[in-house]
């Protein structure tokens, strides 16, 4: 114990990073990645769903083109595809370090902020955004975002874990887990997510009846986990592959 405490203090003597620094290192470690391949295994359970166990191949070339290659149906998140800790940033403001933490043995430090209401995937009305909040942990020596959560009202509806092994003198996840709970929306109201008028919304709880859930008694949860193998790093892939 008094190892740890000793450690663990030692790295908050050390003094803490501006959040500038902080996404400096990020994006500055991240950008090093021209681009890449991967063979991922995707398992997902929700409720209501089961989908059988299925392997994709991605393709990615900076800044931000990404390609996926799978025979027959696949459920693929676009949270933690491609790897790119600038996209969790350019949804945040109000950004400040809250403080570090050890994760999984290895020193983090720990930024949260106020999520952009525009940056959101959530049907939403702009009268009715909730408070969101993100937070991130920033592995302080591999500069890497091993975990991230977002908050809604003080409730947690999403988690990103990712681990990550060295590529080619690169950090790249070789697993990520994607946790979703929306425990409490019963209450909610939606709009369809392509436009439409106000008055064209519908209650969660009413969605979530037609999917065959009963939100009174059942959380909507879900588990997306992806195993990623095989990369192959700044191999100079041509534009034309992610030509639709």
């Amino acid at each position: 114990m008094m190892k740890y405490l000793i450690f663990f203090t030692g790295f908050l003597l050390a003094g803490t990073p501006t959040v500038e620094s902080i996404q400096d290192s990020l994006i500055m470690r991240f950008n090093r990645i021209e681009d890449y391949s991967v063979k991922i295994k995707i398992s997902v359970e929700m409720t209501g769903l089961r989908m059988p166990r299925k392997k994709i191949k991605l393709y990615y070339k900076a800044p931000d083109k990404i390609k996926v290659k799978s025979r027959g149906f696949a459920i693929v998140p676009k949270t933690g595809l491609g790897g790119s800790p600038d996209k969790f940033l350019k949804m945040l403001e109000s950004i400040h370090v809250k403080g570090s933490e050890l994760l999984n043995d290895r020193d983090h430090w720990l930024l949260t902020g106020s999520v952009i209401p525009d940056s959101m995937d959530i049907p939403i009305d702009d009268v009715d955004f909730p408070d969101i909040t993100m937070n991130l942990w920033v592995d302080a020596n591999s500069w890497v975002i091993s975990k991230a959560e977002t908050v809604i009202d003080s409730q947690k509806v999403f988690q990103l874990i990712s681990e990550y092994d060295e590529v080619d003198g690169m950090f790249l996840p070789i697993k990520t887990t994607l946790s979703l709970g929306f425990k409490g929306m019963g209450e909610w109201s939606m709009r369809d997510p392509f436009g439409g008028p106000a008055e064209d919304r519908k209650d969660f709880k009413k969605v979530a009846k037609e999917a065959g859930i009963d939100p009174e008694k059942k959380e909507f949860a879900g588990t997306v986990v992806m195993e990623f193998s095989k990369y192959k790093v700044n191999q100079g892939l041509d534009d034309s592959l992610f030509d639709e």
